[in-house]
């Protein structure tokens, strides 16, 4: 482990007071907490002696939970000493602390990739405790620009080159949200601000390893700027972009709820020639949001990937095809799009009452409770009436085509979905027995179960 910048170097702070509201002004509201990602590297440090700041100064709202965590991704030997000196230093400036650990076998290529997957997971899994929720990263303007170029070498789109978002939904209802109040900063600005406070920070080793691309650009940094590529310059084309990109996601939330019928979930479906008339731009967004939708866990499709079945779509032939986790089928006259029935990511999941939980993410799931604290005529309260079914345990899983198959005689025509679609859907079981298909319309109901459509939220970035 290795300190970096104790020295003093004079009494002014580089981010003033007044400051602190403009940067933190998005944890104003609607958040009961918020989780400060802290590695102890400059960044992250200068993070929380700001948020410390803030917080001194009275700023900060009263009923915000304000507490640190740390990743110990296990990848060094000194990971574990690090994150206890962050938990001290967090502690001394008034922050509760967490370690969490990313344990299990590493993977052994796309390492950084999979690790950053791992450290989302665990500060979500942290931060969903005490919900709405935001997770706090110490993301610089510098680490704005690296990533604009970093993009720009991947032939990205325009979502790609607007770079990292202030904010956005860590989970798909919203109740998670990531927060980066330091973008508009400079990494030079923080360690000024650090050593002016005469605070200390760990220097990564990985920070000087030329196989990571990050590193390799900060190499470059001098020669790109000697060609008018400053990182100033390149964060300040990705919030221009932004803008942009803002503009078209309202266009394409507009459109969403204007051609697209989400039948509560079950599948969304749009008439073709509307469809057809929109921009070739609109069409792959809205695919895009459709597929991100209906697609649930899957791993996300591609831009390429989505710009292929727009250009195959545009045909104008029948056709279905799969793609992350969705089928898409256009027929003569209507696109249709359903979850694919069978998909890995199409777990089981245990609930009990009193339970919410998130299926697929696509469905929000509720287990009432019965209501024994509010008895009938008889003084007797409903669990007791209806004994212990009521209180059973139950598993939900996918409905399935053959299960659908015994169901399908039974709906009315107009609540009979294409049978792919209905294969997966969330369905309540207690054992073998079938107890509900809760966004089936007509199907078997049980009023201790809601299943709730998470809808056409904005994709998760």
């Amino acid at each position: 482990m290795r300190l970096a910048g104790a020295e003093r170097v004079s009494d002014e702070l580089t981010v003033h007071d007044q400051d602190l509201d403009l940067l933190f002004g998005p944890l104003l509201a609607p958040f009961k907490r918020a989780v400060l990602a802290v590695s102890g590297g400059s960044d992250s440090m200068a993070l929380m002696v700001l948020a410390a700041r803030w917080v001194a100064s009275g700023r900060a709202p009263a009923g915000l939970m304000l507490d640190v965590a740390t990743v110990d991704h296990g990848l060094r030997a000194s990971s574990a000493r690090e994150a206890d000196w962050v938990a001290e230093r967090a502690k001394a400036l008034g922050f509760s602390h967490t370690t969490l650990v990313w344990g299990g076998n590493k993977p052994g290529s796309a390492l950084q990739a999979r690790a950053r997957e791992a450290r989302y997971a665990l500060l979500v899994a942290h931060a969903r405790a005490d919900t709405p929720a935001a997770v706090v990263t110490a993301h610089t303007r510098d680490d704005q620009a690296e990533t604009l170029l970093m993009r720009l070498g991947r032939g990205s789109g325009l979502d790609g080159l607007a770079g990292m978002a202030p904010v956005r939904p860590l989970l798909p209802d919203g109740s998670v949200q990531l927060v980066r109040p330091l973008l508009a900063l400079s990494k030079a600005s923080l360690i000024a601000m650090l050593r002016e406070v005469g605070s200390t920070w760990i220097d990564d080793p990985s920070n000087e390893r030329l196989d990571f691309e990050r590193v390799r650009l900060r190499g470059a940094r001098d020669h790109l700027v000697a060609l008018g590529l400053s990182n100033d310059k390149l964060a300040l084309s990705a919030t221009r972009l932004w803008r942009a990109r803002d503009a078209l996601d309202q266009v394409t939330e507009a459109k969403l709820r204007t051609l697209v019928d989400e039948h509560g979930g079950v599948y969304g479906s749009l008439e073709r020639a509307a469809w057809e008339a929109e921009p070739e731009e609109i069409r792959v967004r809205l695919l895009a949001r459709l597929i991100g939708a209906f697609g649930g866990e899957a791993r996300p499709a591609q831009l390429s990937q989505v710009e292929a079945l727009v250009a195959a779509l545009a045909r104008g032939r029948p056709m279905a095809q799969t793609l992350a986790g969705c089928i898409v089928s256009q027929g003569r006259t209507t696109l249709r799009l359903y979850r694919e029935p069978g998909h890995h990511t199409l777990r089981t999941l245990r609930l009990t009452p009193g339970d919410e939980a998130v299926w697929d993410m696509r469905f929000r799931l509720r287990y009432a409770v019965p209501e024994a604290d509010a008895p009938g005529d008889d003084g007797v309260g409903m669990a007791a009436r209806e004994g212990p079914a009521a209180m059973e345990p139950v598993v939900v899983r996918p409905l399935g085509l053959q299960a659908y198959a015994t169901l399908r005689g039974r709906l009315a025509p107009k609540d009979r979905p294409p049978a792919r679609a209905a294969a997966g859907l969330p369905s309540i079981w207690a054992e073998e027995r079938l107890l509900a298909v809760p966004s089936l319309s007509g199907a078997p109901s049980d009023n201790r179960f809601r299943a709730e459509f998470l809808g056409l939220k904005r994709e998760l970035r």
